[in-house]
């Protein structure tokens, strides 16, 4: 690794990144395994094999006849996705690289079947009939093909059109907490329609602003004036909108909002012609290519996944390299001092530093303590609001019944239907939204929970590392002389001081799902700082914001099993009979609701879900403090065993661990200015 490490902005420079981090990490590996440090190098490979797997994914959202699959053929260049007039798209289709072009087809029951290429619009489209019923049974399609823009480790994920159908809209809606970024399309002829005014307030979380693109399709049928002022439109839009939503959910006077609005920034706002782009693209006319606004578009797309959301991946295996490389370190220099000790003394040491590790367990287990007791006040802080759920779902139901307007024209028989089926849409819609809006203050609770604990844990983590360096301590030996000339011991203060303070445990700050999963970006205060990112934090906590909002869908569609609509009081007058139907109408709701209440309570789902995150916290410190404890253990028996037999290093076998401590010591340092820089770059 060199300076140019530090420069990720670009596909092909983040790749090379990564490549150089985990070249330095299956080094560490080899040298963790040369020294029996397992669990260092279990971890390790661990972090190597995940990082493997990662792809940056991106699903493409709008509703019908915006573009969506246009757009997707621009970026790979020629038409691979089937794209028509009518809403093409029925299924989640998946395209990723592959030299041999194929498709795999992903059914509900989870068969799958391998199909030509040019069958796909037979399976993933609603173009016919039989197409469009196939496509009900089909889960996914992948297809696999050799396109350069994912060869650059990019999935694109093309979605159905929002407002097709409402099982369409929520198989996009299911693959949004798994993806990194999202390019939103609008058609400029209709700029941010109510539906797409609605889908950005109710369904996407008001903290995914940071990886959403919003590309304004069909540029280049305006002039450059109009398409100045439609963009500045959409970004005003949207902003007020998000900012309106962040408001509810957060409140206008706490904190977290204060936070929001300053980091929120403007939303990513481009103006593009695809099919100008792909035509383009097609004929290698670049001229026609600039013209169609395409590569600014791919540019911002490529900065927002190497520099907004790759940077994550980098820091988590920076972090990584930083706490293995220190481990190997200490156990060399343990090992160095402890061979130079008198038996006796090394055994006094050795039976301190043993006492040291338990005083350290005994720690973390009062911690695991004081964090159940943090999940238990969590929850009872929500009891309110998970009591109060139901009453509200209610009260926003029937003040809808109470200012529909109603007149004596509707109270005809052939009327009350519709009236009925127009009613009946207004409660689902507005109790969806209230639902939508409760779970999203749940989940804002439990993210300034998990942040205030991962905060008050740093004092654990500061008193973790100062035990570890009180082990390392009790075995240095004064005066020591080696090959290196005492660069090993200045560079383990280095070491330490780099992950110690806030730089180990907690996977999941910004990073959220992929940094849980892969071991751990950074540390606790940062987790504070950044935890906005919302969508990813929902997936690691495993709280799904449209849960109840599933609950009151389902409410609301027993409504029509249990009203009548009969009336039997023709000579009443007219509002007095507008008050029988609605009162009729809200008898039948509260009874539904009621019912609903009994048999779907929720609140043992988000006590479980509350109890799961902070679960995961634990064993995020377990993890990380298992691997060096055990491995600090497993050196000092080693050594124990080896004063017990009198044995000695060889000569050969020094030389050996100070040449693994001095290129340990070198990646450290590089390492470390690359960490330092990714975290400082906000």
């Amino acid at each position: 690794m060199g300076e140019n490490v530090i420069n990720y902005g670009s596909y092909a420079a983040f790749k090379q990144t990564v490549g150089e981090l985990t070249d330095c990490l299956c080094q560490l590996k080899e040298f963790s395994e040369e020294l029996e440090l397992n669990n260092t190098a279990k971890s390790i490979a661990d972090t190597i094999e995940k990082t493997a797997k990662e792809h940056f994914e991106v699903a493409i959202v709008g509703e019908f006849k915006r573009g969506k699959s246009t757009l997707i053929n621009a970026l790979l260049g020629q038409e691979v996705l089937p794209a028509d007039v009518l809403p093409a798209t029925a299924t989640l289709n998946r395209v990723t690289y592959s030299d041999t072009p194929y498709v795999e087809v992903e059914y509900k029951t989870g068969e799958k079947e391998t199909v030509d290429i040019n069958k796909l619009a037979d399976y993933v489209t609603k173009l016919s009939y039989e197409s469009e019923k196939r496509a009900e049974s089909v889960k996914q399609a992948t297809v696999h093909y050799a396109t350069d823009f994912c060869k650059n480790n990019v999935d694109i994920i093309d979605t159905p059109g929002l407002n097709d159908d409402e099982q369409m809209t929520n198989v996009t809606l299911s693959i949004l907490p798994e993806i990194d970024a999202a390019v939103f399309v609008i058609s400029a002829n209709s700029p941010f329609s109510q539906f797409e005014k609605e889908f950005l307030e109710k369904k996407m979380l008001t903290s995914d602003m940071g990886r959403i693109i919003f590309a304004v399709n069909c540029f280049g049928t305006f002039s450059k004036e109009d398409e100045d002022r439609i963009v500045e439109t959409v970004e005003k839009r949207i902003g007020s909108y998000v900012m309106e939503k962040a408001k509810t959910v957060m409140g206008e006077d706490s904190k977290e909002f204060a936070v929001y609005k300053r980091k929120i920034g403007k939303p990513k706002v481009i103006g593009v012609y695809a099919k100008k782009a792909l035509l383009a693209k097609q004929a290698h006319n670049e001229e026609m290519l600039r013209e169609s606004n395409f590569p600014t578009f791919e540019a911002a797309l490529e900065r927002m996944l190497t520099q907004e959301r790759g940077s994550i991946t980098l820091q988590i295996l920076a972090t990584k390299i930083i706490s293995s490389g220190s481990e190997i370190i200490n156990s060399i220099v343990l090992r160095e001092n402890s061979l130079m000790m008198e038996t006796d003394e090394f055994m006094e040491k050795y039976n301190a530093a043993i006492e040291e590790i338990d005083a350290i367990r005994t720690k973390k287990r009062a911690e695991f303590v004081r964090i159940n007791d943090a999940a238990n006040k969590v929850y009872d802080g929500l009891k309110p609001i998970l009591d109060g759920y139901w009453s509200q779902i209610e009260e926003t139901a029937m003040q809808v019944i109470d200012d529909y307007p109603m007149s004596a024209d509707d109270l005809k028989r052939d009327k009350l239907k519709i009236v009925y089926a127009k009613l009946t849409e207004k409660i689902k819609e507005n109790i969806e939204n209230k639902a939508q809006i409760i779970c999203e203050q749940i989940q804002n609770e439990i993210n300034i929970a998990l942040s205030d604990e991962a905060e008050r844990l740093q004092s654990f983590e500061d008193e973790f590392f100062a035990s570890v360096a009180r082990i390392q301590e009790m075995f240095a030996v004064p005066q020591r002389h080696s090959r290196n000339g005492g660069i090993v011991d200045s560079i383990i203060g280095v070491a330490i001081g780099s992950v110690g303070t806030g730089g180990l445990f907690v996977g999941f700050r910004e990073a959220g799902v992929k940094g849980a999963l892969l071991g751990g970006a950074s540390g606790f205060v940062g987790f504070c700082a950044t935890f906005y990112a919302a969508a990813y934090l929902a997936g690691f906590l495993g709280i799904a914001a449209a849960g109840p909002v599933t609950l009151c869908i389902m409410a609301i569609a027993g409504l029509a099993g249990t009203f009548t609509g009969k009336l039997s009081v023709d000579k009443l007058l007219v509002q007095e009979r507008i008050d029988k139907y609605k009162n009729s109408f809200k008898n039948s709701v509260s009874k539904q609701f009621h019912e609903m209440r009994i048999s779907s309570d929720f609140s043992e789902t988000v006590r479980q879900q509350v109890f799961a995150s902070f679960e995961g916290l634990k064993k995020k410190i377990e993890d990380e403090t298992e691997i060096i404890l055990k491995d600090t253990q497993k050196t000092l028996d080693n050594l124990n065993q080896l004063k017990a037999e009198r044995k000695t290093v060889s000569e050969n076998e020094k030389v050996k661990l100070q040449n693994i401590a001095e290129y340990t010591g070198s990646l450290l340092a590089e390492t470390y200015n690359l960490h330092h820089a990714l975290t400082n770059d906000e």
